[in-house]
């Protein structure tokens, strides 16, 4: 399963590029350097740190903003 986060700034991509790498996740800085793409993930594996990136970063997942709009 492939990825990829978008970032609205090179330094907010940098902070998510280095979050994954450091956790030992396959990922590369994408679109000029705006976005993260993480490779080689089982689901299992993806709904885990995507759980711990949200509440790391405090965002909430684009589903939970769509259905409270």
């Amino acid at each position: 399963m492939t990825i990829t986060i978008n970032c609205n700034n090179q330094y907010r991509a940098n902070r998510v590029h280095n979050y994954f790498y450091n956790k030992g996740v396959q990922c590369m800085l994408c679109n000029d350097d705006t976005a993260v793409s993480l490779f080689n993930l089982d689901r299992d594996q993806a709904e885990l740190l995507l759980t711990a990136f949200t509440k790391r970063f405090h965002l909430k997942p684009a589903a939970a903003l769509a259905m409270a709009s």
